[in-house]
């Protein structure tokens, strides 16, 4: 009985605020005792204990940051306290609601789970006017349809945001984890903009977790990548793939996975500086990707054509009358059917110089140092091709080796691929 009476005692928690700040978010090391939503009271306390005075009262608390800070209402003076200045927690009256916030509510399925995401980049009106895309690590344990608000060390950007769509990509250095939110919001001149899930609960997180063991590198089994066609030596998945997973197999026959070596290349313009500057690197491996020609040639009309046989090919883009940027004509040729199975392009600087026009050049450099009878490669993602994750699989066509490849696949010869499918960025 004595114990209970304890529990039950008046007691009404309090945390310091350790590094005092005239600002709305006030930085406490233990944020245990409050929740969302809470009201709270901003006091100064003396030495002994005694509230000297109150700095603020019937604050809500609208987002935590676990014991980091709180984000309160209003903008707080706590450098203004002769004591210390103290946050206090309205919402908690005696010993064993306490104790519920403490230990028995972190048990409960319905408690909030925090997950904090930092914003990483972000891409306004994408994929549509209206729609804001945010780079991120992680999006393991976000889904469509959760509520989340939008922070940075200055307080609170937006709140009551809801996720559209998740995009895990690949890699969070160059081709990190994307979320589309329903706002278009520019946090760009925020300091560390962060998003902070809402809406999801500890039991939902354990479920999504599982969700997410089940589904780490999915099997993809007996892909058909098409029949060959006596030319073509590059092939793209479906999926984004983890690297060294693929079995490729023409016909049945599993061929051995190998190394690209070195990739033929051209730049045209300074690259990577000058705005106006291109580069392509060939996706036909070895010496003969020496025999892929780039041109830009001048002329009404933004189209690209592709001419002549393995390995003897020529791509050549019209400049819509000397109007396509770098950044256009290298967006236009990693989207184009054809194009993209023989190159990838890559602007320079931010892509908005307009190229000048240049007679087809041969890619150089490509030699035939690589290993095994394919390679592969990684998309091209934002102007990159290394950390972006890999798409293709490029065949090794060496005509003097008996034991290797040496001609592209036949018109009756069909491309089959295993691998596991990238559902995590992969180096996390």
């Amino acid at each position: 009985m004595g114990q209970k009476n304890l529990k039950r005692t008046q007691f009404v928690p309090r945390e310091e605020v350790h590094t005092p700040a005239n600002d709305d978010i006030q930085l406490l090391a233990f944020t245990g005792y409050f929740e969302f939503a809470d009201v709270v009271d901003v006091i100064d306390v003396d030495a002994f204990g005694n509230v000297i005075s109150v700095l603020a009262d019937n604050l809500t608390v609208q987002a935590i940051d676990p014991n980091v800070s709180l984000t309160l209402s209003a903008v707080v003076d706590t450098t203004a306290a002769v004591g210390t200045p103290m946050i206090r927690c309205q919402a908690i009256d005696d010993g064993q609601d306490a104790v519920d916030r403490l230990y028995r509510r972190k048990l409960k399925g319905n408690m909030q789970f925090v997950l904090r995401q930092n914003v990483i980049d972000q891409a306004l009106n994408t994929p549509s006017a209206g729609k804001g895309q945010y780079d991120v690590e992680d999006v393991s344990f976000l889904r469509a349809g959760d509520t989340v608000d939008l922070l940075a060390d200055e307080g609170i950007i937006q709140t009551g945001l809801t996720i559209e769509s998740i995009n895990p990509n690949a890699d969070d250095v160059n081709n990190p984890a994307t979320v589309v939110l329903d706002s278009s919001v520019d946090t760009s001149t925020f300091t560390n903009p962060f998003i902070l899930a809402t809406s999801i609960t500890v039991q939902e997180a354990i479920e999504r977790n599982q969700e997410r063991i089940d589904g780490i590198d999915t099997p993809m089994e007996g892909e058909y990548m098409g029949a060959g066609d006596k030319d073509h030596i590059a092939f793209i998945a479906a999926n984004l793939f983890v690297q060294d997973t693929t079995k490729l197999l023409i016909d049945g026959k599993r061929l051995r996975r190998g190394e690209a070596g070195d990739r033929a290349s051209l730049e045209q313009g300074t690259y990577p500086g000058s705005n106006d500057a291109l580069k392509f690197t060939s996706n036909v491996l070895g010496l003969d990707g020496n025999s892929v020609k780039v041109a830009l040639v001048s002329g009404a009309g933004f189209t690209i054509a592709v001419s002549g046989n393995y390995p003897n090919f020529t791509i050549s883009i019209n400049d819509n009358g000397g109007a396509a940027t770098a950044e256009e004509i290298a967006d236009a040729l990693n989207a184009d059917a054809e194009a993209k199975r023989l190159i990838q392009a890559q602007f320079g600087g931010d892509g908005t110089g307009v190229p000048s026009t240049f007679a087809a050049a041969n890619l150089t450099g490509g030699l035939d140092n690589g290993t095994g009878d394919y390679a592969e490669l990684e998309q091209v993602f934002e102007n990159k091709i290394v950390n972006t994750g890999y798409k293709i699989v490029a065949l090794w066509i060496l005509p003097n080796e008996r034991n290797r490849l040496n001609s592209p696949p036949k018109d009756d010869e069909e491309m089959v691929i295993d691998y596991r499918k990238a559902t995590e960025n992969v180096n996390r």
